[in-house]
């Protein structure tokens, strides 16, 4: 169809395609967002319970001979039947990921010694790996009520890089 020469089926369509065009940029956005909460998440997730991991891989059982003061009568199985894999390889992935943990961690503190603010490091290790609270926090470093949370947030921020690479990067690409 044409109305003094111009095709309103061609910018009907125009329009169309660029509406669909802005709509998937707007999805892209929406999901890099989505999956840098993610990973922020599962990086707060790994500091809160960073010692219960540690705790169950010094006290999780996953050779045989670990039983020994408590083992049953297992009959006629033998050792390697009675290895539970599950186990093992959990306790595995764990001690992998405390690795890694304990790897970025370290070069965390180094890029904070080398910007000249180890406490922001300080604070987050002793928040989550060492157990304070966070009153105490504030008092030993005499600080604000809110600059402890900010800046673990600014640790955790830069901890997710460390962990997850590109993945942890808010990028507007």
């Amino acid at each position: 169809m044409k109305k003094s020469g111009i095709n309103i089926e061609e910018l009907i369509d125009r329009a169309a395609k660029k509406a669909a065009a802005e709509a998937i940029k707007e999805i892209k956005v929406k999901e890099k967002e989505e999956k840098k909460k993610y990973k922020l998440h599962n990086t707060w997730l790994l500091l809160k319970n960073y010692n219960e991991l540690v705790s169950n891989v010094n006290n999780s059982i996953d050779e045989i001979s670990q039983l020994e003061n408590d083992r049953i009568d297992f009959g006629s199985l033998d050792e390697e039947e009675l290895f539970i894999m599950s186990i093992k390889k959990s306790k595995a992935k764990t001690l992998i990921m405390i690795a890694h943990i304990d790897r970025a961690m370290k070069t965390l503190k180094e890029n904070q010694k080398k910007k000249g603010t180890v406490e922001k490091y300080e604070v987050l290790e002793k928040f989550y790996l060492k157990e304070f609270k966070y009153d105490e926090l504030v008092e030993q470093y005499s600080c604000g009520v809110n600059t402890p949370r900010r800046w673990m947030n600014e640790m955790i921020d830069e901890l997710s890089v460390l962990l997850f690479g590109i993945d942890g990067l808010k990028l507007n690409v």
